[in-house]
């Protein structure tokens, strides 16, 4: 290769199943379940201010919870660069984010408006930050997961890109299922809410970028243990043996500082202090990655 060359998106998206395949044990120091908060009284407030409920319509939790995606993925203007100023809850982030392009906010926080208003519909739901392998990627995403009690699992639902996963049987798919599918090179495709899925193959032609960008991300997990309005006091870790999330946050932002553009220079005393809660960062207990699949 010479130095003008790039990898293809082909040739990355074979090197990051490379890196799941070679890391599908994972670490199981600790077992805490993961609690799921239904009767929050801002919840009330929410489904009285917004038209959630009409919005979700009938059906199984799958069915409602891909309703309100695509009612709310065009309407939370994305900003990578969002400052996380606004009070983490649906609440505070809809009033200053529905509708208002001028005021973007990331994945974090719209991960955080779904998994509340999925819970204020009665839906199991919770916000999954995934991560990827190397601490030189300026990167990460936070997408979420709801239960459907039909189906009986796990599905994941991206706000972001207003989308899904489905396996070759166009069977929805746990952020689990498809962390193996992606490692084992089995066929695996995003697809958007409203997708048709007559044709599979071409739907993974068309989303080759979304598919590796998403199987990137699938090293490691972090989930808060309480699912409720406004955020966990307390995340569980799930991730492959010999991994140190402490070194590799220290060293990714860094890595942050050192190239960053000079467009976004005023985000570095942010840096700084991120940092330095990083090296005073204890390295998490790993958490049993069968807590993931219980209901």
């Amino acid at each position: 290769m010479t130095k003008t060359e790039k990898l293809s998106i082909e040739e990355r998206f074979l090197l990051y199943k490379g890196i799941l395949f070679n890391n599908q044990k994972f670490d199981n120091e600790i077992n805490i379940p993961i609690k799921y908060h239904f009767d929050c009284p801002e919840y009330k407030e929410l489904l009285e201010k917004y038209e959630f409920e009409k919005i979700a319509g009938k059906g199984s939790s799958f069915t409602r919870a891909k309703r309100l995606l695509h009612y709310l993925a065009p309407k939370l203007k994305h900003s990578s660069w969002y400052d996380n100023h606004i009070e983490c809850n649906s609440l505070k982030l809809l009033e200053y984010s529905l509708n208002n392009d001028n005021q973007g906010i990331n994945c974090l926080n719209k991960a955080k408006i779904f998994e509340e208003c999925c819970l204020a519909l009665g839906i199991y739901a919770r916000r999954v930050s995934i991560l990827p392998f190397s601490p030189y990627d300026f990167d990460n995403h936070v997408v979420n997961e709801i239960y459907d009690e039909k189906l009986n699992k796990w599905i994941m639902l991206d706000l972001t890109s207003d989308g899904l996963f489905v396996d070759i049987n166009k069977k929805p798919l746990s952020l689990l299922e498809m962390r193996e599918k992606f490692a084992n090179d089995e066929f695996i495709t995003f697809v958007s809410s409203t997708s048709k899925l007559s044709d599979l193959n071409k739907l993974k032609q068309k989303n080759s970028e979304e598919n590796t960008y998403i199987c990137k991300n699938l090293f490691y997990f972090i989930i808060g243990t309480d699912c409720k309005f406004g955020v966990s006091k307390d995340y569980l870790f799930f991730v492959p043996v010999g991994y140190s999330v402490k070194k590799n946050r220290i060293v990714n932002i860094k890595y942050r500082i050192n190239h960053i553009l000079d467009e976004h220079k005023e985000f570095i005393p942010n840096l700084n202090e991120r940092l330095k809660n990083a090296e005073n960062f204890i390295e998490p207990k790993k958490a049993d990655i069968n807590i993931m699949l219980n209901f």
